[in-house]
């Protein structure tokens, strides 16, 4: 999922803005950084073809590159209750999110669901915002996540328990 050329694209803002960054300016304001992310979400009770009241609880670990250096991982934790079926997986609300890093610092994601789709058995789901409170405060991120229904055939019968996403995260600003 990591795009290397949007990473490049980002790296290469960067360095052009430092150099049209006045003096006095800090350097250290600058973040570029792609995160490859981990989710696993567990749905309670599981999520069937009937529309019902689902409590999830998802975990997420980034492994990130970039800049500034020092930032290598975070985690989050999402927890919240919804009204979801298998043909409407991640009708999660806009909300926010924190991300803790590798150095027990803490970033807060507002974000916007842009977009979720189911594309050959594949649902993606794409979230957009920013940096709100703490490391990062105004820095954009564009989010997305991808996760194979491999168990929808459950759908009908026991419901979907768990699935597994992969995803991409870059957080950019100056």
């Amino acid at each position: 999922m990591r795009s290397p050329h949007r990473l490049a694209a980002a790296l290469s803002a960067a360095a052009l803005s430092a150099v049209l960054v006045p003096a006095g300016t800090a350097h250290a304001d600058t973040v570029v950084l792609d995160c490859t992310a981990s989710t696993t979400a567990d749905y309670s009770p599981a999520i069937t073809d009937t529309a019902q009241s689902v409590t999830v609880d998802a975990a997420t670990t980034w492994t990130c590159t970039g800049l500034p250096t020092g930032y290598t991982s975070a985690t989050a934790s999402d927890h919240y209750t919804t009204t979801l079926t298998c043909t409407d997986l991640l009708n999660f609300p806009t909300g926010s999110k924190t991300y803790t890093w590798n150095n027990s610092t803490t970033s807060t994601f507002s974000f916007t669901r842009i977009n979720t789709r189911v594309v050959n058995g594949t649902t993606v789901v794409e979230l957009a915002g920013s940096i709100t409170a703490g490391t990062f405060q105004g820095a954009t991120v564009s989010s997305t996540a991808v996760a194979a229904n491999t168990q929808l055939d459950a759908c009908s019968t026991t419901g979907v328990a768990e699935l597994d996403f992969t995803g991409d995260t870059v957080i950019a600003g100056l």
